[in-house]
């Protein structure tokens, strides 16, 4: 039987051919998500712990997805949704480029945006930075510090030794002849806990802390390292700074918090268009 003519022209072949192609493709490639359904799996949650953390265990962020308690999961999934919507935004607005960067600076972009548009007239009263400083002391508290010189003894006779030496200081003044090699430094001045916590461990800080400011030598003082004779020059408590001292910089953090606050608003708001599900 004849096939009729119109079967052998090639338009009718480019058409036949793009239809097939047309089924093909939506064989392979499924039907993505509906535009405003936002699937977050645990391959997405592990993506997001290792941006957070910096790492890249992607087996070790999975594991911890495991042991994670169900609010702190609930609080990833919702983070990890927020910035697919704000992918999606982003993209909307053709903020989107090539690079293989793009998502996360589009996301930066998406959230400077919604700042600006949430937060672009917001300010802080006197009330209400009078309030942070009230309700945030703990952060402008500034740690304990110390003025001193300490004399070093290592080994296991260390705290002999010490003592010894001690006996001798109290009757000689020159501590020139004593002590061993430190790795850090010998005299310190204005010296936080923290950084003293670093070189000698906390319990040394805790006994130094202890100790009264003097001309004389005191000890022997344990650290991570050994014993220490120590000369405590001054010596000033962990404090928090009057609020008149730092107006200034409590007013920012204010100005910070309520913007932050506007965006997460307006983050919120923007993350309602989608429907989120968590698998």
């Amino acid at each position: 039987m004849k096939a009729p003519g119109w079967l052998r022209e090639p338009l009718v072949h480019f058409l036949i051919a793009g239809v097939l192609l047309y089924f093909g493709a939506s064989l392979l490639s499924p039907v993505p998500e509906a535009g405003h359904v936002i699937v977050v799996d645990d391959d997405a949650l592990a993506t997001r712990l290792l941006q957070q953390t910096g790492t890249t265990d992607r087996q070790a962020a999975l594991r911890a997805l495991q042991a994670m308690p169900a609010a702190d999961r609930q609080k990833l999934v919702r983070e990890t949704a927020a910035d697919e919507a704000l992918w999606r935004e982003g993209r909307a607005l053709g903020l989107d480029t090539v690079d293989g960067v793009v998502r996360m600076r589009t996301i930066q972009q998406m959230r400077q945006v919604l700042t600006q548009e949430a937060a672009s007239d917001i300010s802080v009263g006197d009330a209400e930075v009078r309030k942070f400083y009230q309700d945030n002391k703990a952060a402008y508290a500034e740690p304990a510090s110390a003025s001193f010189s300490h004399l070093f003894f290592a080994g296991p006779d260390g705290k002999v030794r010490a003592g010894a030496a001690l006996a001798r200081l109290r009757k000689d003044a020159s501590a020139q002849e004593y002590g061993d090699r430190f790795l850090y430094q010998t005299n310190y001045a204005d010296a936080g806990t923290e950084e003293l916590a670093g070189q000698f461990g906390i319990g040394f800080v805790q006994s130094l802390l202890a100790l009264q400011p003097g001309p004389g030598w005191q000890g022997p003082v344990k650290s991570d390292h050994g014993w220490h004779l120590v000369q405590l020059r001054e010596l000033t408590p962990a404090n928090v700074p009057a609020f008149e001292e730092i107006e200034g910089r409590v007013r920012e953090d204010a100005m910070a918090a309520k913007r932050n606050a506007v965006t997460a608003e307006a983050v919120a708001k923007l993350l309602g268009r989608y429907e989120v599900r968590a698998r």
